[in-house]
């Protein structure tokens, strides 16, 4: 069956909110949103269990004044856990979804049609897109796409720190992106499924990325839409759990890709 093209998408903002800026830089993303796709999107925020009961009141509450749907989750399990609510939404109401971290603010008018717009190297609709996001205080590269190193055997931001305008970085090409910003459309959710849960924090999006080219499916990373994240600002002091949890993630992306190729990720210059 095919989706609702007229229904909006749904863009899914997970949060964990730990201090008050948190929530200011929530609603910045929002409105950054809203002002960039005036009446093309729905918005559903997901609290994975913040710790701070107010915090999260507020967040809720901001929902009225902005127009923003909200979910509470009671306990922290993670950020595959968090996003799949929206997934499973947008999967149930066959739409696109799109997913956008709560400290990133695209600047890029007609950002949803861009995606929406955005083609594979098969000439079929890419099934995920991504987007150039840089550093706001530096305007350098944070993400350009994600490749597989050869010498580190492990998956990477391509152009990291890069000069935002870098030539190379301005191509589009079929590539894993980054779950910071990802539009998915509905055929691929529909086929390819949701997030692997068993991901906990970090790696869920390089492997969301693989299963999607498995299923002859393409990922493509269009510069055309523009970010600014603000990732070193939002995450804070990094805790034993998070510490544990992107442990255990990536030791579950190395089993259970153990005997996958990665070639066709290796960037050749």
């Amino acid at each position: 069956m095919k989706p609702l093209r007229g229904m909006k998408p749904l863009v899914v903002i997970p949060t964990y909110l730990r201090k008050g800026p948190d929530v200011a830089m929530l609603v910045d993303t929002i409105r950054a949103a809203q002002k960039t796709a005036p009446g093309a999107i729905d918005i559903l925020v997901v609290d994975d269990g913040s710790p701070d009961p107010d915090l999260v009141n507020q967040a809720e509450a901001l929902g009225h004044d902005l127009g923003y749907a909200f979910h509470r989750k009671e306990d922290n399990t993670g950020f595959s856990a968090t996003v799949n609510v929206g997934l499973k939404k947008a999967l149930a109401e066959e739409r696109d979804a799109v997913l956008l971290n709560a400290d990133l603010e695209i600047d890029t008018p007609g950002w949803v049609e861009s995606a929406q717009g955005t083609m594979d190297n098969y000439g079929n609709e890419a099934a995920v897109i991504g987007g150039l996001l840089l550093y706001p205080q530096t305007g350098l590269i944070q993400h350009a796409g994600i490749y597989f190193s050869l010498l580190t055997r492990r998956f990477g931001e391509m152009y990291k720190y890069g000069p935002g305008n870098l030539p190379a970085a301005l191509k589009r090409k079929a590539i894993p992106v980054t779950g910071a910003f990802q539009y998915i459309r509905y055929e691929c959710l529909r086929d390819v499924g949701l997030y692997d849960e068993d991901f906990k924090l970090g790696w869920e999006d390089v492997d969301y990325c693989i299963r999607v080219f498995l299923a002859e499916k393409q990922c493509v990373y269009n510069p055309e839409i523009r970010g600014w994240h603000f990732e070193s600002m939002f995450r804070g002091e990094k805790t034993e759990k998070v510490a544990r949890w992107e442990m255990q993630s990536f030791a579950h992306l190395a089993k259970k890709w153990a005997d996958q190729s990665f070639a066709d990720f290796v960037p050749f210059f």
